[in-house]
């Protein structure tokens, strides 16, 4: 199965360093962000892989990848204007056409994704996303009743009847049709499927999920990369092991 791996992005909560290199390319560990997806990828088989980047971040990324062979890996490349996660893939329409995965590519996770792949086979979905339960809310949340009285309190809570997207889609040929410039995949693209009665599910994990969108989540990967290093872990094993659930159902 071919993927399609975001990486075009400004990364302006990043600045000054994204000033001087792209969002997925920043050195973790001793490599670029990057090379950590390609590797979870590859250890579910996926190999084809095309990069959705803009103008100015492209020779970056051919000058360190080039075709992909050294990472095993058939790498190639769509180079678009920025005008949305859902121009993105429009730009690139004819690589896809037949069913392919959408990887946001400041987003780093474990979960069982050949499992993702066979939940969206069996269902005949459309689009697939990938959820997951382990997401704490960053407030305090209260229940009150009528008369403003606070019958229960949590500080930061996952709320499992909420599972959190993790930026990873699986999508048939004929969803790219509703990507357009100027519009985004999650804001956009999933509502307008939901609307039109597609067949859209939910893979549900209760795997974590890591991004570096800013600088208090890229330090919180860069420690979690580092140590994994050091212990000489694999750098694909994140957080507390748990099975994936693909019904959603909550665990006793």
């Amino acid at each position: 199965m071919k993927v399609a791996i975001l990486a075009g992005g400004p990364g302006s909560r990043l600045y000054p360093i994204t000033y001087y290199v792209p969002k997925c390319m920043i050195p973790i560990a001793g490599k670029p962000f990057l090379d950590y997806i390609i590797e979870y990828l590859k250890k579910h088989g996926v190999k084809e892989i095309v990069l959705l980047l803009s103008k100015d971040d492209y020779e970056v990324f051919q000058n360190h990848y080039g075709n992909g062979k050294k990472l095993n890996v058939r790498l190639s490349y769509s180079v678009a204007p920025r005008t949305g996660t859902a121009g993105a893939l429009y730009a690139a329409r004819k690589e896809f056409n037949e069913t392919f995965i959408v990887y946001y590519g400041d987003v780093l996770t474990d979960f069982n994704l050949t499992e993702m792949m066979k939940f969206h086979r069996r269902k005949h979905a459309s689009c697939t996303v990938a959820l997951t339960r382990s997401v704490p809310i960053d407030y305090g949340v209260g229940k009150i009743d009528a008369t403003g009285r606070l019958l229960s309190f949590q500080e930061k809570p996952v709320l499992e009847e909420y599972p959190v997207s993790m930026a990873v889609y699986i999508f048939e040929p004929e969803i790219v049709k509703y990507c357009k410039p100027n519009r985004d995949i999650a804001s956009d693209v999933i509502p307008t499927l939901i609307e039109k009665k597609l067949p859209v599910y939910g893979y549900v994990t209760d795997r974590p999920h890591y991004d570096i969108g800013s600088f208090k989540h890229l330090d919180m990967v860069r420690e979690i990369l580092s140590e994994k290093r050091s212990r000489g872990s694999s750098s694909a094993e994140l957080g507390s092991q748990a099975a994936d659930d693909p019904c959603g159902s909550r665990r006793q």
